[in-house]
């Protein structure tokens, strides 16, 4: 090495469920296969360094070891927000029906319509509003985390590859215009966006 560093590139992969792909057949594993090979390419081909950023726990075992993975799904497990919702929706109820659960037949009817309203709470308001706070949400969780350890005056490509992860790509780009910010997974450090 001539003591120039390598340049870096950050690929943002939150929820690899979510494709920016049009087509919505896309399988979830060729989505993973997809951001492995590309990380994999830039690391190994293009001799830049790599960091993921996923909120997704699983995965990642086929992942080049030269590539850093910055997980969030425990930090986001620790939001307030989550939190909240489970305990106003899952434990206070159990907590205030325990007692007459005990009851036999009727506290065994009263636990299971308990357990259903807590599900549908959970499933037809909380999922269809976190669906759209998410993303802000792990945007905020990785610039905490995640930017403060990435020297952003090194990074030359930022790689967008699913809509949860579009925040945080905007972010970027209106922090840093220089930065080339994309969704297309073109597997060039020259590539034009």
């Amino acid at each position: 090495m001539n003591g120039a560093r390598a340049p870096r590139v950050l690929v943002l992969a939150m929820d690899p469920r979510l494709t920016m792909d049009p087509d919505p057949a896309v399988p979830v594993k060729r989505q993973y296969r997809r951001i492995i090979g590309l990380a994999g390419h830039f690391v190994a081909e293009e001799g830049a360094e790599v960091d993921l950023v996923t909120a997704e726990p699983g995965g990642w075992q086929k992942l080049d070891e030269r590539v850093r993975l910055h997980r969030l799904d425990q930090a986001e497990a620790r939001h307030p927000l989550p939190w909240l919702e489970h305990t106003l929706v899952i434990r206070v109820p159990r907590i205030v029906v325990r007692p007459v659960a005990r009851l036999g037949r009727p506290g065994a009817l009263l636990e299971r319509v308990r357990t259903r309203v807590s599900r549908a709470v959970h499933r037809r308001l909380f999922v269809p509003f976190y669906r759209h706070v998410r993303p802000h949400l792990l945007a905020g969780i990785a610039r905490r985390r995640v930017l403060r350890d990435i020297d952003t005056g090194l990074l030359v490509r930022v790689i967008v590859m699913d809509r949860t992860s579009v925040p945080l790509g905007r972010r970027l780009a209106r922090l840093h215009p220089d930065l080339v910010v994309t969704t297309r997974q073109v597997r060039s450090l020259d590539a034009k966006p």
